[in-house]
């Protein structure tokens, strides 16, 4: 699957989930106990990938700097799935996991769509310098990253706080 592909399955599972937000009260998307609320694991996945997309642009304004993708981020790639899927947590970068007093709704669906759109053209301009292939991306537990392990990154995060948000919103139904 190309990457475009990829992104766009992966905007499609966000729209899927606002769509199924839109019908929830306002009270259980921004109810916070001990956790994030709903509104706020959203705003955190969101933040991560605009944040993800100017290190990037950053980084690609220096493309003397860029070296070839390590095995070892391959690796590492696996074993954080793995790690994620049997339950361990990882503690958010505090850039990541600071939020406004109040988050709405449909302003964080119009700022990801337009975020998604503005990866897609990154996509292309790093196709363009041939630059996808590369470690683009300094990730905290993967390390030099590329493209593909920066998109599996963000399926990966993507998923993972998907089944937060899933148990939230049974818990505000039972």
């Amino acid at each position: 699957m190309t990457y475009i592909k990829r992104l766009y399955s992966l905007d499609s599972k966000t729209s899927s989930l606002f769509k199924k937000l839109e019908n929830l009260p306002c009270n259980a998307l921004s109810f916070s106990d001990d956790k994030w609320s709903i509104l706020q694991v959203l705003y955190h996945v969101w933040l991560a990938e605009i944040s993800s997309e100017k290190y990037i642009r950053t980084k690609i304004q220096y493309p003397e700097t860029i070296i070839k993708t390590p095995v070892s981020s391959y690796i590492k790639a696996f074993l954080t799935k793995y790690f994620l899927l049997l339950g361990f947590t990882i503690n958010a970068p505090k850039v990541t996991a600071e939020f406004p007093e109040k988050i709405s709704l449909k302003e964080l669906q119009n700022n990801w769509k337009n975020s998604r759109s503005s990866f897609s053209k990154l996509i292309e301009e790093l196709n363009q310098k041939n630059l996808s292939e590369k470690a683009i991306f300094r990730h905290a537990l993967m390390g030099r990253i590329n493209l593909s392990l920066t998109l599996f990154f963000f399926e990966l995060h993507f998923n993972h706080h998907l089944k937060q948000i899933n148990k939230r919103i049974n818990r505000s139904f039972t």
